[in-house]
């Protein structure tokens, strides 16, 4: 009985994070959840090992889409934009800007871009990013992009909307950083392989029922011969 409940719990957050890949999959800088089971000590006398279920995000890189605006940011390569939220600073690979009226460069939510001495601000219409993050306003730089990597980007946490917060993860410099202006990077999903995951995490779940029937069926027969005797 246990056995097929636990099949059917794990299995379900597998489909839940493979539907949720794919919700995503057309949603700029998305990074995809991996899914896997972790063994750890029960608490049972038998000391028994219990499959859990954990998730991790898959920080590979999402194909450059050209979109010609120059409010859309990219990196090349290693690294995070960082920006400035209510909580304290976060990071993203999307660079979707816009600009509001005293020039700053914001995330769509309203979040700050930061440079190395704060906001990044603009203010004329002829103003550039060059590949090595130096912003350019009217042929004059006015600030130098902050973009960090990070020694264990699996410690970094997530939150809505393409940004992490580093937590526990050590933020490292980034040699040879290439800026791409006027990309966006696309979500790093792949349909065909979370489809093939959440259709094989379906039929187990099939199997964990047909677990607990049989279960509830011996059950029932044993309760049965029982009430015969």
């Amino acid at each position: 009985m246990a056995l097929g409940a636990n099949l059917i719990a794990l299995e379900t957050r597998r489909v839940e994070t493979a539907g949720h890949n794919v919700a995503n999959a057309a949603t700029s800088g998305f990074k995809r959840e991996v899914a896997f089971d972790d063994m750890i000590d029960s608490v049972s006398p038998s000391s028994a090992r219990t499959p859990t279920f954990k998730v991790a995000t898959d920080f590979s890189a999402g194909k450059l889409v050209h979109t010609g605006d120059p409010f859309d940011l990219s990196i090349s390569g290693d690294g995070f934009f960082e920006v400035a939220t209510p909580n304290g600073p976060a990071y993203t690979r999307l660079g979707a800007l816009t600009r509001d009226d005293s020039g700053r460069l914001l995330t769509r939510n309203g979040w700050p871009l930061q440079g190395s001495a704060g906001d990044v601000v603009v203010t004329s219409t002829n103003w550039h990013v060059e590949p090595d993050g130096t912003v350019i306003d009217a042929g004059n730089p006015v600030a130098t992009l902050k973009v960090v990597a990070f020694d264990d980007p699996s410690k970094l946490r997530r939150l809505d909307g393409g940004f992490f917060v580093a937590d526990a993860a050590n933020p490292v410099s980034v040699d040879d950083l290439q800026v791409r202006q006027g990309f966006v990077e696309s979500s790093n999903v792949t349909l065909a392989n979370d489809m093939i995951q959440m259709m094989a995490a379906m039929r187990r779940i099939e199997s964990g029922q047909k677990i607990v029937h049989a279960y509830d069926d011996m059950m029932g027969t044993v309760l049965q011969r029982l009430g015969d005797m």
